[in-house]
């Protein structure tokens, strides 16, 4: 019984040996914008300037924040923040991913590409911006104490 073990298990580590090293899928995310040379972000993690690629191992909705400033540091576009879904084609979904990680005998490439147009930052006057604020406040406090039961 234990010759048949061992040559079972020999089985399965040549097995393993063989088929361990020839399949492999290389995901990447890249994203542009434009205007390109603002940072990219994702879950929180600078990853660089756009446009830019990054590699990734699981699929899934990822934080992207854009944000581009000029040389004084200023925000020079609104910052852009997305949930980006990144989802994975046929050939990654199980049982189809175990062969194409492992079986197949060559490089797959899945590359998911993002576009982003920013929008220039509109330049408000600080005044204005405190009477919208204000505005906005009295509103909410007239909303919050109003006898009104809905």
């Amino acid at each position: 019984m234990s010759s048949f073990l061992n040559r079972y298990m020999c089985l399965c580590v040549c097995t393993a040996l063989a088929f361990g090293g020839l399949g492999c899928v290389t995901r990447t995310l890249t994203i542009k914008t434009d205007p390109p040379g603002a940072q990219v972000f994702v879950d929180d993690e600078l990853i660089g300037e756009s446009p830019v690629d990054m590699e990734f191992v699981y699929y899934g909705t990822r934080k992207i924040v854009i944000e581009k400033r000029d040389a004084d540091g200023k925000l020079e576009y609104d910052r852009e923040t997305v949930y980006a879904k990144v989802s994975p084609p046929y050939y990654q979904v199980f049982p189809l991913d175990l062969f194409s990680d492992v079986a197949v005998p060559m490089n797959i490439k899945d590359n998911h590409v993002l576009s982003f147009k920013l929008r220039k930052k509109e330049f408000v006057p600080l005044a204005e911006t405190k009477e919208r604020l204000v505005k906005e406040a009295d509103e909410l406090r007239q909303k919050a104490f109003s006898t009104e039961v809905r």
